[in-house]
């Protein structure tokens, strides 16, 4: 709603923390100070949005308040708390009470109070957050334009499930419940309901985002002092060796060389039609469908969060461990466990029906009809599953599409209808073209060893003990009904590569209007990477992704698989 009504805060803070987590996966350092810094950094050049750029501020400050400490306790964690609430009002160039600005504020505040009494982190975590939501329900009397819409503030409401999320982990739960409040089945889209302000100092038509890298970057004051004049919304965090500026503005280009007049290396970042995107809102609003999927269509995370694709994840196995597929356990943890001899081999299973139930629910908050695009029903009961819960779920349309297809194929096509489904187009239309392209679609998948395949029942034991003795490689794809099955083999990884380009170039329709082409491999990325410049070179698709495929899928290659795919229009 504030700044503009365009909807897209809760993406931006995900996409923005994600960034950030990602930072210091693995990253094994005991002292506070740096793993602040690392958070800060990261958070510098991953901020999306003004929202994000927000947070991003936030843990710059922060980390300035943690410098050179090795532990923190309550008024430890208090103070910095304080110094990040300081930074993020500095880094802002119009502050605006009943944003996460207040919020953050009057929370710390509380957290000071109280720090000098708290008994331990638990404490003093939950005190924050009932300091938050407390601060959050005042923020509508702060700000005419939330009041007149009846919402809080979106940015600190983001702010207030990222400490839920922070008490959930020291109590050792999945999430907190989150405050209950009744809701309409279909939840309206407020920032769709109201008005673009064209008449108003919040009416510069780009969201706009720049990096500057030097050593070091310019001074923050003298970026902004460079830009102001130019737009709104203006912030700019720096962190060592690199700035970032977001600004809304009606002159995007302008802005990049007034940056670049600094001495610096400047990036465009994005350059987004705020108007554009308000006017896809309310079209959308009139009729929306939402896309469910599962978790072994592999696309990027910010894509799934960008497109808002609600994602129904499998299960991965290591005997009574059960874990759903790309949330309980990376992909990076996943091959630890595949290849450590102590634990037992890993096994897979479909969504349970209330994993499910639970998709189906949070998609209808996002639209008046659920499509849902899944794994072939040939090669998993997850579509056969999808199908029955819909059935049993009274009041809602929910349509199922077999995608005959996995991994990047079915990614693909989820891609196609989430696009027709943001430009208008009706539930019927949507799935014909996803026939249609269904058939103009097509994947090659090989791995190292039959060993795995033989395991999972695809291969014979004779045939694998054969197949690995003369070090043959099979190349599998999927029929028209979504099967798998054999199309060629090849002596030795050096004779692959040329096979599959052949292939593809006898199977990938010459006359098109558009080609996604597509990598997936498991702990083989040079490989990936070596085949994604060769499809680059050969068929110029219009869009390649590369991508290590799901933990269910890779439990039945092993170590070594890799696919390719390709979907023209």
């Amino acid at each position: 709603m504030f700044p503009v009504p365009d909807g897209d805060t809760g993406s931006n803070l995900a996409l923005t923390l994600r960034a950030m987590a990602d930072a210091i996966n693995g990253f094994r350092e005991n002292s506070v100070a740096r793993v602040a810094s690392r958070l800060a950094e990261a958070g510098v050049v991953g901020a999306r949005g003004n929202s994000g750029m927000m947070l991003s501020r936030f843990f710059l400050g922060f980390a300035d308040g943690l410098a050179g400490r090795e532990r923190a306790g309550p008024m430890d964690l208090a103070a910095a708390m304080r110094q990040a609430s300081e930074s993020l009002y500095r880094a802002v160039d119009q502050p605006i009470e009943g944003t996460i600005l207040t919020v953050v504020r009057e929370s710390t505040e509380e957290l000071e109070r109280f720090s000098p009494h708290a008994p331990d982190l638990e404490t003093l975590a939950q005190r924050l957050l009932l300091a938050a939501r407390e601060s959050l329900e005042r923020t509508p009397s702060l700000l005419p334009v939330l009041r007149e819409a009846n919402v809080v503030d979106a940015g600190a409401k983001g702010y207030v499930r990222f400490v839920e999320g922070i008490v959930a982990l020291i109590e050792g739960q999945q999430m907190v419940p989150a405050i209950t409040v009744a809701v309409p089945s279909t939840t309206p889209d407020i920032a769709a309901m109201v008005e673009y302000p064209e008449d108003s100092d919040r009416a510069f038509r780009y969201c706009t985002e720049f990096i500057v890298r030097g050593t070091p970057p310019p001074a923050r004051r003298e970026i902004a002092e460079a830009v102001r004049s130019l737009g709104g919304s203006l912030i700019v965090n720096r962190a060592t060796t690199v700035a970032k500026i977001h600004i809304h503005t009606d002159d995007p280009a302008r802005v990049e060389e007034l940056l670049a007049q600094l001495g610096s290396d400047v990036e465009r970042v994005k350059a987004e039609d705020m108007r554009a995107q308000h006017r896809r809102r309310r079209q959308m609003a009139a009729r929306r469908i939402a896309i469910v999927t599962d978790s072994t269509c592999d696309l990027p995370p910010e894509t799934i969060i960008e497109r808002d694709i609600t994602v129904a994840p499998l299960t991965v196995m290591f005997g009574d461990e059960a874990f759903h597929d790309q949330v309980d356990l990376t992909h990076e943890e996943f091959l630890a466990r595949l290849q450590d001899p102590a634990l037992p081999l890993p096994t897979t299973s479909q969504p349970a029906p209330m994993d499910f139930e639970r998709s189906y629910e949070r998609a209808s908050e996002n639209g008046d009809q659920v499509l849902g695009v899944f794994l072939s029903g040939a090669l998993s009961g997850t579509l056969g599953q999808a199908r029955n819960v819909a059935d049993r779920i009274e009041g809602k349309t929910i349509r199922i599409f077999d995608s005959r297809t996995a991994s990047l194929g079915l990614g693909f096509q989820v891609l196609k209808a989430s696009e027709m489904a943001s430009e208008g187009y009706e539930l019927d239309e949507i799935v014909a073209e996803l026939e249609r392209i269904r058939d103009r679609s097509g994947l090659y998948l090989t791995v190292d060893t039959l060993s795995y395949l033989q395991r999972s029942g695809r291969v014979g034991a004779a045939r694998a003990f054969l197949g690995n003795l003369l070090d043959l490689k099979p190349v599998l794809s999927v029929n028209k009904e979504g099967a798998v099955v054999p199309v060629g083999r090849a002596r030795g990884r050096e004779a692959l590569v040329p096979l599959v380009v052949d292939l593809l170039k006898e199977r990938v329709p010459a006359e098109r209007s558009r080609l996604r082409m597509g990598v997936v491999h498991v702990a083989c990325s040079d490989v990936a990477e070596e085949l994604a410049a060769e499809f680059e070179r050969e068929f110029r698709p219009d869009e390649i992704l590369v991508r290590p495929v799901a933990s269910v899928i890779a439990a039945h290659t092993g170590p070594g698989a890799w696919g390719v795919f390709y979907q023209a229009e």
